[in-house]
């Protein structure tokens, strides 16, 4: 549901749309790093809300053609988990570029968020908070070295969020975990399905 401000910004038609991209991953040391891309021109710091929060937070986004190109994201019922790919700068290669990103840190089933923001032409404000278009993790990135005279460019392909509902726990089904905590219910698992069961009469009648 959107806010009032950007209810009425789409209806007047006179907007200009921006994309705010964001990564946690960490350090090849192990520590967390988090990088913030926008296709503007400027650096700059905008109030995004989270996935799964509810107060917004300040992110430092860098512009000047670091998203270069973000694919259109179909918001639909389900538990399907989608996947798109995201168009960075491959051409820098300096500390915070999105080439160090994916290179120089481990991003690796990182999370990430895509907000979409609203501007007002007039004064290039936001017209309100990016609102969350699609929230997930990294699934890879790929790098195309293009022959001289053609295009190449840097993808990240990044995967929704419904993807961790299908993971499963084995340590559910598991007499080893259980028994941990004095729960022996699985201690005939293995053995059961060799166990004849006779039902309404007598073996060997």
């Amino acid at each position: 549901m959107y806010d009032p401000e950007t209810i009425d910004a789409l209806a007047s038609g006179q907007i200009v749309v921006r994309d705010f991209f964001t990564v946690n991953g960490k350090t090849l040391g192990g520590a967390a790093a988090h990088f913030a891309y926008w296709t503007g021109e400027d650096n700059v710091a905008v109030n995004v809300i989270p996935a799964g929060g509810g107060s917004v937070v300040s992110r430092n986004f860098v512009g000047g053609g670091t998203l270069l190109d973000v694919p259109a994201v179909v918001d639909a019922i389900g538990f399907d988990a989608n996947t798109i790919a995201i168009g960075l700068d491959h051409i820098s290669k300096a500390v915070g570029s999105p080439m160090d990103m994916v290179y120089g840190n481990n991003v690796r089933v990182g999370r990430v968020e895509l907000h979409r923001g609203l501007f007002d032409p007039a004064t290039w404000n936001l017209v309100s908070t990016p609102h969350l278009l699609f929230a997930g993790r990294v699934d890879q990135p790929s790098i195309d070295d293009a022959a001289a005279g053609g295009e190449g460019g840097l993808t990240l392909s990044v995967i929704s969020s419904a993807i961790d509902l299908t993971k499963t726990n084995p340590a559910m089904e598991s007499d080893e975990h259980q028994k941990l905590r004095g729960d022996r219910f699985r201690r005939w698992g293995d053995s059961a399905a060799t166990v004849e069961t006779w039902w309404g009469q007598a073996k060997g009648s």
